[in-house]
């Protein structure tokens, strides 16, 4: 439920935050005010964050980690089906996720690229729900065709948006 929460005022924040900057603004009478105004305007703030598993953008309460690939051959000899390339990717996530100060619980949305959705998605979607099986993220996808995958052998990549506590 708490992520539901975060998400419903993470679209009401930036816009308040903007309103009040223009109408403090407004009303602000010499140059020394304005600057003032101006300096308390909100800006995000990125900070590369590297763990043991991989690394992630963090700025404020939230993570993005984008683009975890099913396999890469350095990290095992054959793809594997869909299942052991999701199980895969969010075992990295995990990892990095937790090295970041955060967990699996968190995930707020979860963005995917399926090879192949027709064939792969009721066999992903089972191996996804041993690593969700409460309160899972919302969730998106978008269906590619094996060879546009960018390398051989991958059937699915993830990218992901947390928070920290």
């Amino acid at each position: 439920m708490k992520r539901r929460e975060i998400l419903k005022g993470l679209s009401i924040i930036p816009l308040a935050g903007v309103a009040s900057a223009a109408i403090a603004k407004h009303h602000a009478g010499t140059d020394a005010e304005s600057a003032a105004v101006a300096a308390e305007e909100w800006l995000p703030k990125k900070e590369l964050i590297k763990t043991p598993a991989g690394s992630c953008l963090r700025s404020g309460h939230l993570l993005f980690i984008g683009g975890i690939g099913g396999w890469y051959a350095n990290q095992r000899a054959e793809p594997g089906d869909i299942q052991v390339q999701i199980r895969s990717v969010l075992t990295t996530m995990k990892g990095i996720l937790e090295g970041a100060g955060s967990s699996m619980a968190n995930v707020l949305k979860i963005q995917m690229t399926v090879a192949e959705p027709n064939k792969n998605m009721a066999k992903l979607n089972e191996a996804y729900a041993e690593f969700f099986p409460e309160n899972p993220p919302v969730r998106s996808y978008s269906g590619s065709k094996t060879s546009q995958m960018g390398r051989e052998g991958i059937l699915c990549q993830v990218s992901c948006i947390a928070y920290v506590d």
